[in-house]
């Protein structure tokens, strides 16, 4: 067994099953992690709301390619996608790259997904769909908690939240392309 250097981060476990969840903070699913860093966008999509949230759900059950930060996706669970549905996950999150296993915590039909990573950072995504119009307003908050020490923290959230701010835009612009290029070609194949 190797010694472990007194400046080397400890490993992180963190447990991802539903039993890991108060009545409290299962009544109330939302960002919840310390020090987390927090990064939201919201998009008008002009393409019908079930179809943009199919592509949204789709995004533990295979790897999309609307998705910057998802390079490999291998569900655990049979019947995705449904609170406690489990996959393991390859992420790139400001240019670092990392396995993690995924659970969704909160998952509501044509309006809402919430899933969270054992990644070193424990990443976590909420998407929220709303009709609006003809199309679909899609918001989507990624939070993660800087690792390291202090000093190593503050450093980690000034040089990664750049990076991560502009992986969410071109996820939320990503998943907006793909919609409409699947509209379209549903609409050409009628």
């Amino acid at each position: 067994m190797k010694k472990q250097d007194k400046n080397s981060p400890s490993p992180r476990i963190i447990p991802l099953g539903p039993e890991t969840l108060s009545r409290q903070r299962a009544s109330k699913i939302g960002l919840e992690t310390k020090r987390s860093v927090t990064i939201s966008r919201t998009i008008y999509i002009a393409v019908p709301l079930d179809q943009v949230f199919s592509l949204v759900e789709k995004q533990l059950q295979e790897t999309p390619d609307w998705d910057p930060t998802i390079l490999w996706v291998e569900p655990i669970s049979i019947k995705h996608v449904r609170v406690g549905s489990m996959s393991r996950v390859t992420f790139r999150l400001g240019g670092v790259t990392e396995e993690a296993v995924t659970m969704v915590r909160s998952y509501t039909t044509n309006k809402h997904v919430y899933w969270t990573s054992t990644h070193s950072t424990q990443l976590q995504e909420e998407w929220e769909l709303k009709h609006v119009n003809q199309g679909t307003l899609v918001t989507l908050t990624v939070g993660y908690n800087p690792t390291g020490k202090l000093l190593g923290r503050l450093g980690n959230v000034l040089g990664m939240k750049g990076k991560v701010e502009k992986e969410v835009s071109s996820m939320v612009e990503g998943l907006a392309t793909n919609a409409q290029q699947v509209a379209r070609r549903d609409t050409q194949s009628l």
